[in-house]
């Protein structure tokens, strides 16, 4: 890798392109979204609870006819909504790793230090590590087109 290689690659990296930002900003949003299902669907669980409908067939204010049908019901619903909510809180794992757009620009500034007191290619590279997770170039004759992906 030569000096015009790193020197096109450190420009694309402290620049960081506003349509990633955006994204970045979209996700959060979304993982926000999430957090706020996931709570609604706890509250309807614990509405769905069986014990108020224990309490009615104790009380004999229901039959047990009418005991086995709610139950049925409910027992229903409880299965579906502890499944959305497996689902949901899969996805807010999977995205809870996504960086922020402040976790980027700091990541970036922690990247500048490094890579201002790097000499070696090695140490560009390991700087470069602590802030991507993925370089993506295409070379045309003398110049190179990158895209970078960060942690």
């Amino acid at each position: 890798m030569d000096v015009d290689f790193f020197n096109t690659l450190y420009n694309q990296i402290i620049h960081v392109d506003p349509n990633i930002l955006r994204e970045i900003e979209l996700h959060g949003s979304r993982y926000n979204d999430t957090q706020v299902i996931i709570e609604v669907k706890e509250q309807e669980l614990k509405k769905q609870a069986l014990d108020k409908l224990h309490e009615s067939y104790e009380e004999n204010t229901i039959t047990k006819q009418v005991f086995l049908e709610r139950k049925a019901v409910r027992s229903r619903q409880i299965q579906k909504l502890e499944e959305e909510l497996k689902d949901l809180r899969k996805v807010v794992l999977d995205e809870g790793d996504y960086p922020t757009v402040e976790q980027i620009y700091e990541r970036v500034g922690q990247f500048r230090e490094l890579w201002s007191v790097a000499v070696t290619s090695e140490e560009k590279n390991q700087a470069l590590k602590k802030l991507l997770e993925r370089i993506f170039y295409d070379w045309e004759g003398n110049r190179v087109e990158l895209t970078v992906c960060y942690r």
